[in-house]
């Protein structure tokens, strides 16, 4: 009895049985809407997103389809989770199995304002190294013949 091959068919049936009660859930859940643009069937093709059959739509669900329950307001998505836009409660969405939903525009976003953050950064280091340098040094003219014994030691 090989144990670890036993281990990795169970993890791959588990993998494999996850992934079809995934595709169930959602069938079920996406059952009772339909597409906004052409009232076509509707399948998840991502977590947090689907597509419709017939016009090739693309949309977020939960943004489509669910309501604040505290005052029914339109969610907006944020970092990994949906809040409401009128009274800003978190909405947990149903078209989610176990997945995390990712908001590209909000990295964009976020991306953009840390590459300045460090421009700017790098600006002032830069501009304090300036400002910390010593002023040129003036030196006096040396006359090397009033330095008695100098031509000497360089001839021996």
């Amino acid at each position: 009895m090989d144990i670890i091959r036993l281990s990795f068919d169970m993890t791959a049936a588990v993998q494999e049985f996850v992934e079809k009660v995934r595709s169930f859930y959602y069938w079920v859940i996406l059952l009772g809407y339909r597409c906004p643009r052409c009232n076509g069937s509707l399948v998840m093709v991502a977590e947090g997103r689907c597509k419709c059959n017939h016009c090739q739509n693309e949309l977020d669900p939960t943004v489509a389809f669910q309501r604040c329950s505290v005052c029914g307001g339109i969610p907006i998505m944020r970092i990994r989770r949906y809040l409401c836009k009128d009274c800003g409660g978190d909405i947990t969405s149903k078209f989610l199995f176990d997945g995390i939903v990712f908001n590209p525009d909000y990295f964009r976003q976020k991306m953009s304002e840390s590459r300045q953050r460090k421009k700017q950064q790098r600006e002032r280091v830069r501009q304090m190294l300036a400002e910390s340098r010593s002023a040129n040094l003036q030196l006096a003219q040396v006359d090397l013949d009033a330095m008695p014994g100098l031509m000497d030691a360089s001839i021996a």
